[in-house]
């Protein structure tokens, strides 16, 4: 098995007006207005305010930024959530593959892109998902930046449960005649999926605390199941949830003074896991972003390198 990683989830939807979007993305949504400026913020739609201010994905010297942060906060690369080759998303996943360093980026496929092909023609989006991960590899996956587990290049996919096993069997199964041979982390914790994927994770686990279910219990016996198997289980961790910004009535999970994440962070070593997926490094919406904001400094960065030091020094 591949050594232990600590990834983190990488949000690219957000441009500016004086970047390279050249107008606002992301920062706008649900009609806020970030031309408005209150006491030194921008009107965003977010809980809490980025520290070093609203930014383009795009942007070069933010890219690098967040490189550097997330090498200091030992995180070992970034899952780009991916929505197709024409958005943001993927001019950015371009751009992190020239600045990155070797074995640091991969996708995280957004499934729910193709609901809507889906209910009109279910084989129709099997075969749009088998195209966008062919075109993917064939494309980037032999840049050096790209993560590659045991000599294989790594996807991580979202909501996995939207398509049945035997239909990502046929997926992986027509990479495999391209000769196209991924690692493939799906979202989903029911075992059946390790007949195709080569491991599993939860995108976010603040299921678990709304369930009133226990992070070590519900770790450890994933753990133990894919162990069976032969297979991976990646542990997901975040510091908290806040999205009451964008939705209504919205979801709140209390950070705790970082007791939240650090609970998580313990129940997930703890557990056996052979990765740490950390929910978010900047999904400023839901409010489970670890990039330093202005209410929080670099408290989450500080706590990621102890405990990902911790999860690295354990066997």
């Amino acid at each position: 098995m591949s050594k232990k990683l600590v990834l983190t989830f990488y949000y690219a939807w957000y441009g500016t007006p004086w970047g390279p979007a050249g107008k606002w993305l992301g920062w706008n949504s649900n009609n806020y207005n970030p031309d408005i400026i209150v006491k030194g913020e921008r009107q965003i739609a977010t809980t809490n305010y980025p520290l070093d201010g609203v930014y383009d994905s795009c942007d070069p010297f933010t890219l690098r930024r967040h490189i550097s942060q997330a090498q200091e906060s030992s995180i070992d690369g970034f899952m780009v959530s991916w929505w197709g080759f024409e958005s943001y998303s993927h001019k950015s996943l371009e751009e992190l593959l020239k600045l990155s360093p070797k074995n640091f980026v991969t996708i995280y496929y957004e499934t729910l892109m193709t609901a809507n092909l889906k209910e009109r023609n279910r084989m129709n989006a099997v075969k749009k998902i088998f195209s966008d991960l062919k075109r993917i590899l064939e494309k980037y996956s032999r840049n050096p930046s790209w993560i590659r587990v045991d000599g294989k290049p790594l996807l991580v996919i979202y909501a996995t449960e939207e398509y049945k096993v035997e239909e990502w069997k046929y997926i992986k199964g027509k990479l495999q005649e391209e000769g196209l041979d991924p690692f493939i982390l799906g979202d989903t914790y029911n075992v059946s999926y390790l007949d195709v994927f080569d491991g599993l994770h939860t995108y976010n686990p603040i299921w678990i605390t709304k369930r009133g279910l226990g992070f070590s219990n519900v770790y450890r016996t994933k753990a133990r199941e894919a162990k069976r198997k032969g297979k991976l289980f990646a542990a997901t961790v975040t510091p908290g949830y806040d999205d009451r910004k964008i939705r209504r009535p919205g979801t709140y999970i209390p950070r705790e003074g970082g007791r939240y994440y650090r609970k998580v962070w313990e129940a997930a070593i703890g557990s056996g896991a052979d990765w740490i997926l950390i929910t978010s490094w900047n999904e400023w919406f839901e409010g489970t972003e670890i990039e330093p904001s202005v209410e929080y400094g670099y408290d989450f960065l500080y706590l990621t390198s102890m405990y990902s030091g911790i999860f690295k020094s354990t066997k």
